[in-house]
């Protein structure tokens, strides 16, 4: 693999983890957000709640599927690093050799 190959490479990687973050930062915020809204929940009325809910401004709440989803993002942008810290290795060598 040629440098150019490998620096395009090291872009798509880079856009991978922005787009892994940002799956990663959305699926904190909904564990958050799930969090507040069952404590809202417990202090508003049956009727609010059913408003509230056909309006999407009540979601349901976060399930072990969200929470399994913020690890395994955790787990893959750590993958994107220590891949993107072998290119780095890799390009490194290459512009030595140049």
């Amino acid at each position: 693999m040629d440098r150019l190959d490998l620096e395009l490479y090291a872009d798509r990687l880079a856009r991978d983890a922005q787009r892994v973050a940002d799956e990663l930062a959305a699926a904190r915020l909904r564990l958050a957000w799930a969090g507040f809204e069952a404590w809202a929940r417990d202090r508003l009325g049956a009727d609010d709640c059913r408003l509230l809910e056909a309006v999407g401004a009540l979601r349901g709440g976060a399930t072990a599927d969200d929470e399994a989803l913020v690890e395994r993002r955790r787990r893959q942008l750590a993958a994107i690093g220590r891949l993107q810290a072998l290119v780095e290795e890799q390009l490194a060598e290459l512009r030595r050799r140049s």
